[in-house]
């Protein structure tokens, strides 16, 4: 994609170029036709520009409200919060706070949320082109008023807010970082603001390395249909006393702390598969109390009890067969019930998933799950099936 430069992004918010934009929403965008034709109209680098956001457009269309009415840069996309994620954050996290300071804004997924959500955002973006970006959306999302677009390093601005949510760049050298003094600005930099504003919130890599946080800072971790999306760091009156986990689009959170007590199981009649949220915030056991659950192994994140509770929490699978891992066993097991294999997962299993799945016949009408795992240092296999099926 072309860089985008001052005068781009005057033309892309000019009237002419938004109704251009608009026509190439609907349509195929392939390449050299869509160029030609708009070359013919605009010139080379002006097409450019229009074809670039008129893809941008599309690939935002999951992240952000409206996305067809917005501009995008291309790694500031990428960068950016999901929608779903961002407007949870402003309502859960941020929702006691009339005014909110988002630094490193970026495009303004964060800084859009918050304004919908009723908070008046001092948006601080260092890039002078993001910056113009964000208040182009902010403008065509009917929110201006209420969001302040300051193209500045955030470290020399006097902050007039009660919270603030940080994004630093988790990039070094080219490649992401999970370290926090590699960030920029670095981590200590952003938990210095608690001297400053009463609650601060800070967006990290899911595969942090948790002691590298300060004591006093809380820790929680969020997931959207399943994937992990990001740790938040909270400091100040932020500063969770336990590690909690929440789970979207559902809403649903599960807070620490986690029980001391081991509650261990063979395979019982269903098979609980906790969030990746869950998992990384270390509440594993936690969920287990809650759905009156036991673990197979100390070392692996699956539950398993004799009855299945509905939870965004975790995947309920009902256990048709289990054993000690044994290739021709498993196969005449898919045999006997008429199976498929579907998917094989592994937790702590040294088996190849990929080349297992290769192996298993597909012959069978009924859809079934193969997952691999160690039960007291044993490979052990489960055939499941999902119970919202039958």
């Amino acid at each position: 994609m072309r860089p985008l430069t001052p005068a781009a992004i005057r033309f892309l918010a000019s009237p002419p170029a938004q109704k251009e934009l608009a026509g190439l929403a609907g349509g195929e965008l392939e390449p050299l036709a869509t160029l030609a034709r708009l070359r013919k109209v605009w010139g080379g680098e002006r097409a450019a520009w229009l074809y670039d956001q008129a893809l941008l457009r599309r690939r935002a269309r999951d992240k952000f409200p409206h996305a067809e009415a917005l501009l995008f840069e291309a790694e500031a996309l990428e960068q950016a919060s999901h929608r779903l994620v961002a407007s949870w954050r402003a309502r859960e996290v941020f929702g006691p706070y009339a005014r909110v300071a988002d630094l490193g804004a970026g495009i303004g997924g964060d800084a859009l949320a918050l304004a919908a959500a009723g908070k008046r955002v001092l948006a601080v973006e260092r890039d002078p082109l993001r910056a113009a970006i964000l208040r182009h959306n902010a403008a065509a999302l009917g929110l201006a008023a209420r969001i302040e677009v300051v193209a500045a390093d955030w470290r020399g601005l006097r902050l007039r807010a009660d919270a603030a949510f940080a994004d630093p760049a988790r990039r070094s050298g080219g490649r992401r970082t999970i370290h926090l003094d590699a960030m920029e600005p670095p981590f200590a930099d952003v938990a210095a603001l608690a001297a400053r504003l009463p609650a601060v919130a800070v967006k990290l890599a899911p595969a942090l390395v948790k002691g590298e946080l300060p004591q006093e800072a809380g820790l929680g971790f969020v997931s959207l249909g399943g994937e992990l999306k990001e740790a938040l760091a909270g400091l100040g009156e932020l500063a969770w006393p336990q590690p909690w986990a929440a789970v979207l689009p559902a809403g649903e959170r599960l807070f620490g702390p986690e029980p001391q007590e081991e509650r261990l199981a063979g395979p019982q009649a269903y098979l609980y598969e906790p969030d990746a949220a869950v998992i990384r915030a270390g509440l594993v056991r936690r969920l287990a109390a809650e759905l009156q659950a036991a673990q197979l192994d100390a070392q692996v994140a699956y539950l398993t009890a004799a009855s299945c509770r509905r939870t965004p929490l975790a995947r309920c699978w009902r256990v048709l067969r289990h054993g000690p891992y044994h290739f021709k066993t498993l196969r005449g097991w898919l045999q006997e019930l008429g199976g498929t294999a579907t998917a094989v997962k592994r937790r702590h299993s040294p088996i190849e998933p990929a080349e297992l799945a290769k192996k298993l016949p597909r012959a069978g009408a009924r859809f079934l799950t193969v997952l691999l795992t160690r039960i007291s240092g044993r490979n052990w296999m489960i055939l499941a099936e999902d119970p919202s099926r039958l």
